[in-house]
């Protein structure tokens, strides 16, 4: 009470927080987690009853000094007592954070009552996951537009009518997901824009998903998979049909089959696959499915390829790749000892590309024994981009080596409107940018107007 008054009066004694229209006040309560804004309750008969008028409700166990599941009862309890006192007919988000202690028959019911007051937003988080079966009406809400159920919540729900009319953001995290949620969520929301999925694929049963989503605009899968020695044991399958999807992440740790259709809108993506799939070495079939991955995202405009993709592109056979005719910004975080061999075929199947980034990652201690040294080898023809395209050769984390000095004396000698060689320098002294620098500017160069600037701003990540 004291602290409080601290902040409310003024030197002259006058409450001016107090004086503020109800709409304020109950904004800033808004603000606040439910907990705190309850607290206010004490401070005078002007704020007693203004929390229960606040349209979101924020609970968040993981607040209390007391954060063990001893806690769960008077948490619940808690959530029980605001509910029941809360005056709005309606609720604006419904967000709860807690610990895996509280029974599944109080979240389900705290659920629906936010379902029968119109909630447009609803977010759970528990931790550690947990079986939990979520109301049948949570999937056939038609007021929510933004659902997150994440914290790896394991949904056993029956899906066979779900439909949700009016959802645009959906973010879910699931472990050991069945197809009947994989196959049937992510299609029954007709005007969905933003998709998240983080998936924990530790099953023995083939998991297909199917995203066909006529509104999705950006979409992002984290897939974790299931190894025995070193040996994958599903054959996961994505499949997505998203006519007007403009964004599209992959972190996919050992390669699913892709199924990419209808993306002809896409103009960004960001696919690091195959991550724990270099630990199967050998199974060549499997590397060959990043294809496939490829074939689905040609009119992609800016295009990252990580480390992993990079490797296991290295590994598969030499496939032609797809043209990529609208490509202009392609970013390649090359692991050490791999990818080189492949850097003609992604240039010459970008024809119109004006910006490439080289990232040179260096393998850990763990990675060692799976290193291949391939050094760079010259196309037989010059890449279209570089003879009238490209314009910035950035190039992160490269020392001065023997196979990287071949390359950028290649680019210079080759990249006939090329007007500058970026060189990030942040992890190099002062001798090494020198000795580095006096070797690069002694190349020939085919544009004029080339520019080389070695810079020490930090983007070595």
């Amino acid at each position: 009470m004291t602290s409080m008054s601290k902040h409310v009066n003024t030197g002259d004694g006058e409450d001016r927080i107090s004086s503020l229209p109800d709409s304020l006040l109950i904004h800033i309560l808004s603000l606040i987690p439910t907990k705190y804004a309850v607290r206010t309750s004490i401070l005078s008969l002007r704020w007693k009853d203004l929390w229960s008028f606040v349209p979101s409700l924020d609970f968040d166990e993981w607040l209390s000094a007391n954060t063990i599941p001893d806690n769960d009862t008077s948490f619940m309890n808690f959530v029980d007592r605001v509910l029941l006192l809360h005056k709005l007919p309606s609720i604006e988000r419904f967000s709860v954070r807690g610990h895996s202690g509280i029974a599944v028959s109080h979240l389900c019911e705290w659920i629906r009552v936010a379902i029968m007051r119109h909630v447009r937003v609803i977010d759970i988080q528990m931790f550690p996951h947990r079986h939990i079966s979520l109301p049948s009406e949570l999937f056939t809400c038609k007021t929510l537009i933004q659902l997150s159920l994440v914290s790896e919540l394991v949904c056993d729900t029956p899906l066979s009518s779900v439909w949700l009319p009016n959802l645009k953001d959906l973010h879910v995290s699931l472990d050991y997901p069945g197809n009947d949620i994989t196959q049937k969520l992510f299609s029954s929301c007709p005007v969905l824009e933003d998709l998240y999925i983080s998936a924990n694929m530790e099953s023995e049963e083939d998991i297909v998903f199917n995203v066909c989503a006529p509104a999705l605009k950006r979409l992002q899968f984290n897939l974790a998979a299931f190894f025995e020695n070193g040996l994958v044991l599903t054959t996961n399958k994505i499949v997505v049909n998203a006519p007007v999807l403009e964004a599209l992440i992959v972190d996919d740790d050992y390669l699913a089959c892709y199924s990419l259709k209808n993306l002809s809108s896409l103009v960004s993506a960001y696919i690091d696959v195959g991550d724990r799939f270099i630990e199967a070495i050998g199974m060549k079939e499997h590397a060959n499915q990043i294809f496939m991955l490829l074939e689905g995202i040609t009119n992609v405009k800016f295009l990252t390829l990580h480390t992993a993709t990079m490797a296991v592109l290295d590994f598969a056979d030499d496939n032609k790749l797809p043209l990529f005719p609208n490509l202009i910004h392609l970013k390649l975080f090359v692991p050490n000892g791999y990818s080189w061999r492949r850097l003609p075929d992604l240039l010459g199947s970008a024809p119109n590309l004006a910006t490439l980034v080289l990232s040179k990652n260096h393998a850990s201690e763990e990675e060692d024994d799976l290193v291949h040294e391939f050094s760079w080898v010259e196309p037989q023809r010059t890449p279209t981009c570089l003879l009238s395209k490209l314009e910035e050769l950035e190039v992160i984390l490269f020392q001065g080596e023997d196979d990287e000095l071949k390359l950028l004396k290649y680019f210079l000698e080759n990249g006939k409107v090329l007007k500058e060689l970026l060189i990030y320098a942040c992890h190099l002294t002062f001798e090494e940018k020198w000795n580095f620098f006096e070797k690069v500017v002694k190349f020939q160069r085919a544009s004029k107007t080339c520019r080389i600037t070695y810079t020490d701003k930090n983007v070595c990540c």
